[in-house]
């Protein structure tokens, strides 16, 4: 247990300084680009000796963001500009953004006229029809584009062995992801919901197999532990983020044990396998062409919908969470079909509004504690 909690305080350290983990890379002469929403091919950055430094926003109030966004924005979006028109970014080389949903494709745009001139924008356009050979040619070519100006930002030029090498580091990092998942919800007494989050956050700052050498470390000493699980309540939590600090306090003083996830930071991240033999670029388009299941991505039948209350049924939750994004209109779209689909699988569920903003979460406390007595 000692050896459990050593571990994650590294992990904590790392995701409450983020600014430390930038400093230090600088320091070693590495050049760091900011990671956006949503699947990113940051595989590129790695592959040409950069950095790749996840950006989701973060939580405060926003002032200088609002002379760009009208106030129903989501709220990823306003904070991450805050934070490039504040000077909290000036580090980067470059920050790069897809253009997956609504939001983020305006926010490219403001990016460019209120911050491009100091960071400049590298937009990733990836196709949302993803099933037919012409969508697989088009993330071919954008991303033989992203590949273009990722180069130009780190002053390289990547070569197909060191993007095969990045392949296999990111892929190998997104298993151990998935396993810590699966151990972290058996293991309740030992991982929080609070140090769940900062083990996830951890690898938003960290080059990728620095990260997987310390999860891989945690994994170990999970697994030779018992399940901790009794007593809990256990839940799949969906959402595009989980990381507001008073919802895992709440989850946690309500003894709620999260088996599983569908939360777009956290295991949808991880859920990308991309094929480490062939052309590796065509390689990174086939890993987001093959993506199921995700309420940002096209998805005409709702499979996502009806995947939730299945997740739930698989880990052996008693319920399914919900954090709906405020402003988030693919999450919102979702919502309501998502609820008829659990109900229909017996799946009890309750729906919370999260927004990086919000300064207090007394209705939700009241929401889980009544949630957490119906279970």
């Amino acid at each position: 247990m000692s050896d459990v909690k050593e571990l994650l305080a590294a992990f904590a350290e790392v995701a409450d300084h983020p600014s430390a983990q930038a400093d230090r890379y600088l320091a070693e002469g590495k050049r760091i680009i900011g990671v956006g929403p949503y699947y990113i091919p940051e595989e590129l950055v790695h592959a040409g000796g950069g950095v790749p430094f996840g950006v989701w926003g973060m939580v405060g109030p926003a002032a200088e963001a609002k002379k760009y966004f009208p106030p129903f924005f989501c709220s990823i979006c306003q904070m991450t500009l805050e934070m490039g028109l504040t000077g909290k970014l000036d580090r980067l080389s470059a920050m790069m953004v897809t253009g997956l949903c609504d939001n983020l494709r305006p926010f490219s745009q403001n990016w460019k006229a209120g911050v491009g001139n100091r960071i400049p924008m590298i937009f990733v356009s990836q196709p949302q029809n993803r099933f037919f050979p012409g969508g697989r040619q088009y993330a071919i070519d954008s991303y033989t584009e992203v590949k273009r100006d990722v180069e130009e930002s780190l002053g390289t030029i990547i070569e197909d062995d060191a993007l095969r090498s990045s392949i296999k580091i990111y892929n190998d990092w997104r298993s151990a992801m998935r396993q810590f998942v699966r151990l972290a919800g058996q293991h309740p007494a030992e991982v929080s919901v609070e140090e769940r989050v900062k083990v996830i956050n951890a690898g938003y700052y960290l080059l990728k197999e620095e990260h997987l050498e310390m999860v891989r470390a945690l994994n170990a000493a999970l697994g030779a532990l018992p399940s901790s699980l009794a007593g809990y309540k256990p839940i799949v939590v969906s959402g595009i983020y989980e990381d507001i600090p008073e919802i895992s306090r709440i989850l946690d003083d309500n003894n709620y044990a999260i088996v599983a996830d569908d939360i777009a930071k956290e295991s949808r991240a991880f859920a990308m396998e991309v094929p480490e033999t062939g052309d590796p670029l065509e390689a990174l388009a086939d890993g987001f062409c093959n993506l199921r299941n995700d309420s940002v991505l096209f998805d005409p039948k709702k499979g996502h919908c009806r995947a939730i209350p299945a997740l739930a049924k698989e880990a052996g939750a008693e319920g399914v969470v919900i954090l709906m994004a405020k402003f988030c209109d693919p999450e919102e779209y979702d919502e309501p079909i998502t609820k008829i689909e659990c109900e229909k699988a017996g799946v009890p569920v309750v729906v919370i509004e999260v927004d990086q903003s919000t300064e207090t979460y007394e209705q939700a406390r009241t929401q889980l504690e009544t949630f957490g007595e119906l279970l």
